[in-house]
């Protein structure tokens, strides 16, 4: 090839990239759209909401919470993987959209390794058992006593598969048999919990401490490694009532949809590592009952599989089916 061949075919393809390298690095001009898989008012919009305040003073644009609930987080993943890969729609995942899912249903509308670029973890989720008042039962110990004597009696709510996951093992685990209610969220939840339509919750911590510190409600467990400082130190881990067996974990990340440009998954990423490692984000999040993660994309992409790898066995085994 020639100099002056080598240089027109140089410009030729400076001039085919320059544009979208040029969108990429004014990015963004416009509102972002970030994707959530609960109701409002939950543990997950919650996290959003916060990241996405932090975002937008980091970026100049809104970032606008767009929640789309229900169909075992199946509505809000088939809403991210179908948008445009230019940064504009950010999805906030539960582990269980992406490890779960794939196992306990026959046919999914999404994948979760083509659909989507993993960018970053943003918390681990510790789960609360939170109680009525009309269970005989002050801890789970106590429970699983109750429920043994009264098989079926028992009413859990849950509002995603990983809880359901979480719960059944944990039956399973104890050889409990209670009956298992899903909902949309976990304010669905906590209001079932308070009209006393089920016995016992299933959630993450954002909700219940209102009503545990007022006394509506009572506080069973924590799955946490420690007692949690958003229930004042009140609510005792499973570990410490030696209840603790298979670990379910739960937690939240940012995706994107497939074919995001590898420059911009890795500006949002170290974004989020700036708007994480703030102290009053992590304060915050603590407060909430939440731990802050902060993952890169490709340790993100090997805790997917792996995780995948162990947990997808166990769905089939407790013969998980999603609704």
């Amino acid at each position: 090839m020639s100099f002056r061949t080598g240089l027109v075919a140089a410009l030729l393809l400076a001039s085919a990239m320059g544009p979208a390298t040029a969108e990429q690095a004014s990015w963004p001009t416009r509102p972002v759209r970030f994707i959530v898989s609960f109701a409002p008012g939950g543990s997950a919009d919650g996290l959003a909401r916060l990241i996405g305040q932090k975002l937008s003073e980091r970026w100049g644009q809104a970032v606008n919470v767009d929640n789309r609930p229900g169909g075992n987080t199946i509505i809000s993943a088939v809403e991210a993987a179908r948008a445009a890969p230019d940064g504009y729609t950010l999805y906030q995942s539960v582990n269980s959209t992406l490890t779960m899912n794939p196992f306990a249903a026959s046919k999914l509308p999404y994948d979760p390794v083509r659909d989507f670029t993993p960018i970053s973890q943003l918390a681990s989720v510790p789960m609360i058992w939170a109680a009525t008042n009309q269970l005989p039962a002050k801890n789970m110990q106590e429970f699983v006593a109750y429920a043994k004597a009264h098989p079926n009696e028992v009413t859990v709510g849950y509002a995603s598969i990983v809880a359901q996951a979480a719960v059944e093992t944990f039956m399973r685990d104890w050889g409990i048999q209670a009956r298992l209610v899903p909902y949309k969220s976990g304010v669905d939840i906590t209001k079932a919990l308070l009209s006393n339509e089920i016995t016992l919750g299933f959630d993450g911590p954002t909700v219940y401490p209102p009503h545990i510190k007022s006394g509506k409600l009572r506080g069973l467990a924590t799955t946490s490694p420690k007692r949690l400082d958003s229930f004042e130190g009140k609510v005792p881990t499973l570990v410490e009532q030696g209840l603790s067996k298979t670990e379910i974990p739960v937690w939240y990340a940012v995706m994107a949809p497939a074919g995001l440009p590898e420059a911009l998954r890795d500006r949002i990423a170290a974004d989020l590592k700036e708007v994480l490692g703030m102290p009053d984000v992590r304060s915050r999040i603590s407060d909430i009952g939440m731990e802050t993660r902060w993952t890169s994309p490709e340790d993100l992409t090997k805790l997917i599989r792996s995780e995948s790898a162990v947990i997808g066995p166990v769905v089939k085994e407790l013969g998980i089916k999603l609704q």
